[in-house]
């Protein structure tokens, strides 16, 4: 038996990987030695242990399974069709991934983190949102996911937001005066782009938006009245008003209403939504953003820092703390 650490940082709703190279190394020889001494491996049974993690021990049945999760990341039908040294790779990254969720998991109930059962309800129901009725379940499966495991998962999810929030992001705090000096240093960075306001129609065929054009052209009706008359999109009971918008945040199709002045209509646009006119009736030149408009800005990029540097002097502290064994010769038989 041979223990070796895995260093992995995870923040808050993402998770990142950073292999320490020394060690990894040394495990990726390690099986590659193996696999060249080995040509073909023997049978090895689904409840042999491959992995403990302070006790806890991990069996073939569950590496598996890992495995079987990187086959789809990386679209890999049948592992025989990998070299050694990819099957080593992907093989390692099981092993990290395992030790960093059972790391975790077993922080979660060492802290008796709990998610109440209204906050996982909210999040499940967010999480449906956008799709169909039965749309999201087929989904699913076609992934091979169950509505039970895609539930413990977000489940999950939450308890590992929760025990970072608890262990590490709220004991972060910055000053204004760390603020001021970043703005400072860094001012050239926080501008805002050009906005545009304007007004929109939208309709589902190129005949409707031809006539509307033609009643437009004739000047009986605004553009906002006959926004209210015919437009499907949502702000159209408001006269069509978007409000202001930058380029990018809209349909790109819609990117060349920043060409017109003000006033002036677009050509018909078509996006897979349906036919469009949009008016511009204002414009906001591009401009730097004092101390006040950015110091949310400011504040995000440094409390994302600040509290990744926390998280990993946290997680490497959890690391080092640890008991971590792994079976070689049960590992290099998985294929």
């Amino acid at each position: 038996k041979k223990a070796f650490a895995i260093f992995d940082f995870e923040k808050g709703r993402s998770m990142r990987i950073c292999f320490k190279p020394l060690l990894i190394v040394s495990v990726i020889f390690f099986l590659n030695s193996c696999f060249d001494n080995n040509s073909r491996m023997e049978e090895i049974g689904s409840d042999q242990v491959v992995l403990t993690v302070n006790g806890e021990k991990i069996t073939v049945k569950q590496f598996d399974k890992v495995l079987n999760a990187q086959k789809k990341i990386f679209r890999v039908q049948n592992f025989e069709e990998l070299k050694t040294e990819e099957l080593v790779w992907i093989k390692t990254r099981g092993l990290n991934e395992i030790i960093r969720n059972t790391l975790i998991a077993q922080e979660i109930a060492k802290e008796n983190i709990s998610i109440e059962q209204n906050v996982l309800e909210s999040n499940l129901r967010k999480a449906r949102e956008g799709y169909l009725e039965g749309v999201f379940e087929k989904t699913l499966d076609l992934e091979g996911i169950s509505i039970a495991d895609w539930e413990k998962s977000i489940e999950k999810k939450l308890l590992i937001n929760e025990l970072i929030h608890q262990q590490v992001n709220s004991k972060v705090s910055l000053s204004d005066k760390e603020l001021r000096d970043y703005y400072d240093k860094n001012h050239n960075e926080f501008h805002k782009k050009e906005q545009v306001k304007a007004l929109h129609i939208m309709v589902e065929s190129e005949e409707e938006i031809r006539d509307i054009q033609k009643e437009l052209r004739s000047k009986e009706k605004t553009f906002s009245a006959l926004a209210m008359e015919y437009s499907l999109g949502p702000e159209g009971e408001q006269g069509g008003d978007l409000g202001y918008f930058e380029a990018g945040q809209m349909p790109e199709e819609f990117d060349d209403v920043f060409k017109l002045k003000i006033n002036k209509v677009s050509d018909i646009i078509k996006t897979p939504y349906g036919f469009h006119l949009l008016k511009v009736v204002d414009k906001i030149e591009e401009r730097k953003m004092d101390f006040e408009e950015s110091k949310s800005r400011v504040e995000k990029i440094l409390l994302e820092y600040l509290q990744d540097q926390a998280f990993q002097k946290w997680f490497l502290k959890l690391k080092q703390n640890a008991e971590i064994e792994i079976e070689y010769e049960s590992l290099e038989k998985i294929n």
